[in-house]
C-alpha cells in the first residue's frame, strides 16, 4: 500500500461519520482539516489564506495570476500569503472522491520555527511566487501519514503533533520550490517589506492606494516595492487591491440584500459602471447574474 493510499484510507474513515454532502472535516488539531469532493466543480475565484493542501486522490486546476496549473495526487498547493486564486476540482466521483489534507499556516509561528532551525540561507533553493504547486516526496508524505495516524491516539497527539508539524514545515522550505517561501518568512520575521504591504492593503482596501505612501509605510522604495510585490504575488499592489475589493463585493452581494451599486461603494469604487465592468471581467458575468448562479449552486463565501 502506497503512502497516498494509506492517507486516503484514513481520511475516508474520518468522513464516514459525516453526511455525504459535507466537503470539509475538522480534526482535533485546529490547524489541520480534510477535504472531500464527490463530483467536479465549476471554476471559482476566492481568497486563498496562508495554507498548504496536499492532494491524496483526484485532480484540481488552479489559476495563479495568469498561470494555469493542473495537479493531482501527491502534489500540493502552498501559499505563504493571502492570495486571490481561481480553483476547480476536475476529477472526482462518488466512487473515487477528490481527497485532500490542509494545514493552515501561521506565519509568525512558521517564521519562529525557521529561525530556531538555524537553516543556512545559502542552502535554500530559489523559485518565484510564494503561491505555487509542487510535488511531494516520500519524506513529506510519510510525515503527513504519521500526523494523521496520531489523530487515532489522542494521548500522543498534543505532545507529538507539533513536532510532526515542525518536520512538515522543514520539508516544505527545503524543497526545491521552497526558496521564496523561506525568503518571505524571513522578511515577515524582520517585520518589513511585502508582508507589511499585503496586511496594509487588506486592512485598507476600500481606501485609495497611493504607492508612495505605502512604500514609505513599509520602508521600501516605490520601484523596489512594486518589483518585490509582483515577484511574490504575480500581480501589482493595485491589482491585488482590486481583487480584494471584487471578492469582498461578491461576498456582500451573496450574503445579504444589497444591490450592486451599494456593494461597489462599500468596497471603494466611485463608479458603478467601472465596478460592473471589472466584476464581469473577473467573474465572467454581471453581479446579479453571477450571484444568482452561485445561489443555485449552493455556494457560500
Amino acid at each position: 500500500m502506497t503512502l497516498m493510499t494509506s492517507l486516503s484510507a484514513r481520511v475516508l474513515r474520518a468522513f464516514a461519520t459525516l453526511p455525504p454532502e459535507e466537503l470539509s472535516c475538522p480534526t482535533a488539531l485546529p490547524w489541520l482539516s480534510f477535504i472531500r469532493f464527490t463530483h467536479p466543480t465549476a471554476l471559482n475565484k476566492g481568497m486563498l489564506e496562508p495554507s498548504m493542501c496536499l492532494i491524496l486522490q483526484g485532480q484540481k486546476k488552479v489559476l495563479i495570476g495568469t498561470e494555469v496549473v493542473e495537479y493531482g495526487a501527491g502534489s500540493y498547493l502552498l501559499s505563504a500569503i493571502d492570495m486571490p486564486v481561481s480553483g476547480q476540482v476536475t476529477q472526482a466521483s462518488a466512487d473515487l472522491p477528490y481527497l485532500g489534507i490542509r494545514i493552515d499556516l501561521d506565519l509568525k509561528e512558521m517564521a519562529d520555527l525557521m529561525i530556531d532551525m538555524q537553516l543556512d540561507q545559502r542552502l535554500i533553493p530559489t523559485s518565484g511566487s510564494v503561491t505555487y504547486v509542487a510535488k511531494s516526496d516520500d519524506c513529506l508524505a510519510d510525515a503527513f501519514l504519521r500526523l494523521v495516524t496520531l489523530l487515532e491516539h489522542p494521548q500522543d497527539l498534543q505532545a507529538l503533533g507539533q513536532l510532526v508539524k515542525k518536520e512538515i514545515f522543514y520539508r516544505l522550505i527545503t524543497a526545491p520550490e521552497g526558496g521564496h517561501f523561506y525568503q518571505h518568512l524571513l522578511s515577515y520575521y524582520q517585520g518589513k517589506g511585502v508582508s507589511e504591504a499585503i496586511q496594509w492593503i487588506k486592512a485598507n482596501f476600500a481606501h485609495p492606494l497611493r504607492m508612495d505612501e505605502l512604500a514609505k509605510t513599509v520602508g521600501m522604495s516605490v520601484s523596489n516595492l512594486h518589483h518585490r510585490f509582483k515577484a511574490l504575488t504575480v500581480m501589482s499592489p493595485l491589482q491585488y487591491q482590486k481583487q480584494i475589493r471584487l471578492l469582498e463585493a461578491r461576498r456582500l452581494l451573496l450574503s445579504g440584500n444589497i444591490d450592486a451599486a451599494t456593494a461597489a461603494f462599500r468596497v471603494g469604487y466611485e463608479s458603478p459602471s467601472q465596478f460592473n465592468r471589472e466584476y464581469r471581467r473577473s467573474f465572467g458575468a454581471p453581479p446579479l447574474q453571477d450571484i444568482g448562479q452561485l445561489r443555485q449552486q449552493g455556494v457560500t463565501l
